[in-house]
């Protein structure tokens, strides 16, 4: 009995490590230029709902640096039906 509830406890351990594993990773934000994002996570991805976009300064004739970073997706619109990709046979 006391062998069951010992491996009761390590399962439950091992479930709950994974769990804490498996959580979608942290945004920090930044802005650059006046674009509001989050930066890029450490394997060079975005987090999801977010996609890399690179950000330049408003006025072309500035010299500043261009900042890769994460900028949130765009909601689809509510007014417009969701884009259908064509049927084969169809162009």
């Amino acid at each position: 009995m006391k062998l069951a509830s010992m491996c009761g406890a390590f399962a439950a351990c091992m479930l709950l490590a994974t769990a804490v594993a498996q959580e979608a990773p942290s945004c920090k934000a930044v802005q650059h230029y006046g674009v509001k994002g989050c930066q890029l996570l450490p394997d060079k991805t975005c987090p999801p709902g977010y996609h890399k976009q690179a950000v330049n300064p408003p006025n072309p004739q500035m010299m500043g640096p261009t900042f890769l970073m994460c900028v949130a997706d765009k909601a689809p619109e509510k007014g417009q039906p969701p884009k259908a990709e064509p049927q084969k046979g169809e162009k």
